[in-house]
């Protein structure tokens, strides 16, 4: 039912870094591919704000993947593209706070990482 809706693919990465440096602070994140899932990357909403002389934009974006995709909290997307490989959303994205089990996929909020 839900496979006809994913027509996307996201180059997932996870976060391989442990441990802590000399001043017991988390090491630098290193980053390594994990898998290629199918998905179905939305935008929710986009608005401006103005704050003076500031402008930001915000932007609401949302995924599916299959229920058997293995994606966490905190896992990164290098790349959103289709089922040919050309890139549709370019530059990174991270899953935000949970990923939401639904009855037939998995969903998750995206960050863009600037």
């Amino acid at each position: 039912m839900i496979a006809g809706r994913l027509t996307m693919r996201a180059m997932v990465e996870r976060n391989v870094a442990a441990g802590s440096d000399a001043w017991n602070n988390p090491v630098a994140p290193e980053f390594q591919p994990l898998a290629v899932v199918k998905c179905f990357v939305w935008s929710r909403l986009s608005q401006e704000i103005v704050d003076g002389d500031k402008t930001a934009m915000v932007e609401d974006m949302r995924a599916m993947f299959p229920l058997a995709a293995d994606v966490d909290e905190k896992d990164e997307i290098s790349a959103v593209t289709d089922a040919r490989g050309n890139v549709i959303i370019a530059g990174r994205l991270r899953i935000e706070g949970p990923v939401q089990r639904k009855h037939t996929h998995l969903e998750a909020a995206l960050k863009r990482i600037r």
